[in-house]
């Protein structure tokens, strides 16, 4: 019978974090730095990594992972579907016909050179 094997250490590399992110080895959230596993994604902090027992699983694929639904119990928005606002004013386009402005050219504003008297 074969036996099962041993699981992989963890690969980790210094990273910058989010904050809260918990420390796989004492718990307490991560600060802005720390250390992440290239393959389960654990955080820890530098000092904890020889204190990580977990072992390290690759994490499944993106289109086996489930969405996690948002606060309130509410599902996450199809991408499919454009998202829309909500208790807003409709957006006002607004054209000017004919306007002279359009077929004019626009002049500048500076002084000329010559009119500095140099």
């Amino acid at each position: 019978q074969p036996r099962p094997s041993p699981p992989a250490p963890h690969t980790f590399r210094e990273r910058s974090l989010r904050r809260g992110v918990p420390c796989g080895g004492c718990g307490t959230p991560v600060g802005p730095h720390g250390l992440v596993c290239r393959v389960c994604k654990l955080a820890a902090h530098k000092r904890c990594e020889s204190k990580v027992t977990s072992p390290c699983q690759p994490l499944p694929p993106p289109e086996l992972v489930r969405p996690c639904p948002l606060p309130g119990g509410r599902p996450p928005p199809d991408p499919a579907v454009p998202l829309q606002r909500r208790n807003t004013a409709p957006v006002r386009r607004s054209e000017r016909v004919g306007s002279s402005l359009d077929s004019a050219p626009q002049r500048s504003t500076l002084p000329r050179y010559g009119a500095l008297g140099v």
